[in-house]
């Protein structure tokens, strides 16, 4: 309760060390630990916040974030480009998303005149305010040798790019001079999906086909990547199947609640998060299947009276949809599975963790401390205020974790030199259960 913040910093005892850029000494390292706390001093333990003194609790930053009109506030424009996968996926192979990358900003005419030049297909929903897609001409301009740094946005459970947050960090680091882009999942923001499947925790594939293709048009540019809530348990767990071969230079994530059981039992706990953000998370997920139940029906799996059948909750909904179709045996079973906190020793790449212990729908008693104080990779900054991905500050238009981030992003490359790799003595262990065929 309260308004006034702190954090509470965790990493290794002995953490990676990166090389400077532009020193006197060509050589010159640096702990990532001292880097956060030198250029990152909001991010020590002990620093103080202030956020809005109305939304004194995490229910409250949650819930304004979730309804407030931000529509004026984070008025960030998107090109949309609709992504093709040729990879296995999960069930079906193909498959296709959407990727909104942040423009310039355009005048309203200049905006109408392109999306009425190339609307979307025929068959999809209204676009979000804001999105267009791209021409063939700007398509075919996305390809570059120079050095900008780029951005990879991960979204929540069956959010998009149009979420209040994500337009708040894409508009802050567009404005500190990163290329931002929100790679949607399949079926979500008001994109159409191409196969008979949904997206899930462990479908990292989309994201890693998606990096390949940005390399190909962009192969000298230093790539970073932000995950929030569920887009962070996607991102995490990428990160750790990559381990050393991640094409990310640094990563954060925001809100992920790194045990899915922890968290499912976390947001039916309380009488608010029971009565509001349940019920709003399990609405949105049943309005995807049902916007896309022409393709879904392709699949002897869907039928009409699963899709129009009536969830009170996500485990009743991921027990009817998501964990048979992707082989679990319950929802519990999928969340025990899936939560990121299995792969966090795996993480090879320089990555922020911001958690809050009021966030009202994220397991607080799993925030993974000993697994950060086990990886010399991770720095964590657990505060005591924030809500879930809120941190909504007195003006209401600025959000201090969004800040820390870009700030963090910003800091790294300036400072570090991001194309050689950091130096550590980190070898993850491999269960012995998982090495028995």
């Amino acid at each position: 309760m309260g308004f006034i913040g702190t954090v509470e910093q965790y990493h290794s005892k002995d953490t990676i060390k990166l090389a400077l850029k532009n020193g006197a000494d060509a050589n010159a390292l640096i702990p990532l630990d001292k880097f956060f706390n030198e250029s990152l001093p909001e991010l020590r333990t002990g620093s103080k916040f202030y956020l809005h003194p109305l939304l004194f609790n995490g229910n409250l930053q949650t819930l304004y974030l979730n309804t407030a009109d931000y529509s004026k506030t984070w008025n960030v424009q998107y090109g949309r480009r609709i992504i093709n996968f040729d990879h296995n996926g999960s069930i079906h192979k193909g498959g296709s998303t959407t990727a909104d990358f942040v423009l310039k900003s355009e005048s309203k005419e200049e905006f109408d005149d392109k999306f009425n030049e190339n609307p979307p297909p025929e068959d999809w929903p209204k676009q979000h305010p804001g999105v267009r897609f791209l021409n063939k001409t700007e398509i075919s301009n996305q390809n570059s040798d120079d050095t900008k740094p780029m951005v990879i946005i991960c979204h929540g459970l069956g959010g998009g790019s149009h979420e209040p947050i994500i337009r708040c960090i894409s508009e802050e680091l567009h404005k500190r001079g990163f290329e931002t882009v929100v790679l949607n999942s399949r079926g979500c923001a008001r994109t159409k999906i191409s196969t008979p499947e949904l997206f899930y925790g462990l479908q990292t594939d989309d994201l890693r086909s998606f990096v390949k293709l940005l390399r190909t048009s962009y192969p000298n540019r230093p790539f970073y990547a932000i995950g929030s809530s569920f887009g962070a348990t996607i991102l995490s767990n990428f990160l750790g199947e990559e381990g050393d071969k991640s094409d990310f230079v640094a990563a954060a994530t925001l809100s992920n609640p790194w045990d899915m059981t922890d968290s499912t039992y976390r947001i039916s706990s309380s009488f608010i998060s029971r009565k509001l953000f349940l019920p709003a998370i399990t609405s949105t997920l049943t309005r995807l299947v049902k916007s896309n139940r022409d393709v879904l029906l392709e699949d002897e799996f869907f039928s009409k009276e699963k899709i129009y059948a009536k969830y009170n909750s996500t485990p009743e909904f991921d027990d009817a949809f998501t964990a048979p179709l992707y082989g679990f045996n319950t929802a519990f079973d999928y969340y025990r599975h899936t939560s990121s906190s299995n792969r966090l020793p795996k993480i090879q790449t320089p990555l922020l963790i911001i958690n809050s212990t009021d966030d009202p729908t994220v397991g607080v008693v799993s925030i993974p401390i000993p697994e950060v104080e086990a990886n010399p990779y991770l720095i964590l900054a657990k505060t005591n205020i924030g809500g879930h991905l809120a941190y909504l500050k007195s003006d209401l238009k600025s959000s201090w974790a969004v800040d820390r981030i870009a700030d963090f992003f910003s800091k790294f490359n300036k400072e570090i030199e991001t194309s050689k790799k950091p130096i550590v003595d980190y070898s993850p262990k491999t269960p012995y259960f998982l090495t028995k065929k």
